[in-house]
């Protein structure tokens, strides 16, 4: 099973969470003015960033800093607001910084303030995803392949996604749709009910999208020989065609 070939990378905007104070002190309100990040967060992101180091310092977190307005890196400065005083935190010429890693500091969870206005710096962090384009050809057994089998790839990248995106293709402009190449052949759908044909369009394919109730029941799909399958995207105006083809 091929997992986990291609990156993309995500940029989180720093300041777009509001902080908690306990205190209510001038000098605390005025914080919230920088760029910041809850420590948490920090440490919720670096679990899902796939260029984290499997081999390297475990007590350390990685990331890359960058400016939204073109501020040099030397100007920025990062500190963590511990409760034993502040931390700062080195970034080199190329934004890279790191962050002590310690269940003490997840309990603490102190924020990492900028001297930077919020929604001025971003995060960039890689996700390892299933990739997109041709997929494992699932096992066909006598012409046919299982409703689940043909569509694993496409679980695997909305779950990979929804690491980072929770809500991911529920607005429907984040969507994904199995293309099989068929030569122009139809496919055939055996449900427990009845048999459905599923002819191909101009482009000698037949385009399936994810059902969650077909998923379930897990029909077997007959396909021609030689059939092959690629996972692409799609636009919502796509997925309501493919809807009217049930």
């Amino acid at each position: 099973m091929r997992q986990w070939r291609y990156r993309i990378i995500l940029i989180l905007i720093l300041g777009t969470l509001q902080p908690v104070f306990a205190q209510t002190d001038k000098a605390k309100q005025d914080l919230e003015e920088f760029a910041q990040l809850p420590y948490g967060e920090l440490v919720k992101i670096a679990h899902n960033d796939s260029s984290q180091s499997k081999q390297g310092d475990k007590d350390r977190l990685r990331f890359v800093l960058a400016s939204n307005q073109g501020v040099p890196l030397s100007q920025i400065t990062l500190t963590l607001q511990l409760e034993t005083g502040p931390l700062s935190l080195s970034i080199d010429e190329q934004g890279h910084f790191t962050v002590p890693y310690s269940q003490a500091l997840l309990k603490e969870d102190p924020m990492m303030i900028s001297n930077q206005s919020r929604g001025s710096l971003s995060l960039k962090f890689t996700v390892a995803v299933p990739k997109l384009g041709e997929i494992e050809a699932p096992e066909v057994r006598e012409g046919k392949v299982l409703y689940q089998a043909l569509f694993s790839s496409l679980l695997r990248f909305k779950k990979a996604m929804e690491k980072v995106d929770s809500k991911f293709g529920e607005n429907g402009d984040q969507q994904l749709a199995v293309q099989c190449m068929t030569e122009g052949a139809a496919l055939t759908i055996h449900q427990a009910f009845g048999s459905r044909k599923i002819q191909a369009g101009k482009d000698q394919s037949v385009w399936l999208r994810y059902d969650k109730r077909l998923y379930q029941e897990n029909p077997s799909i007959s396909v021609p020989e030689g059939t092959k399958f690629y996972l692409r995207p799609v636009s919502p105006e796509r997925i309501k065609e493919l809807k009217k083809k049930k």
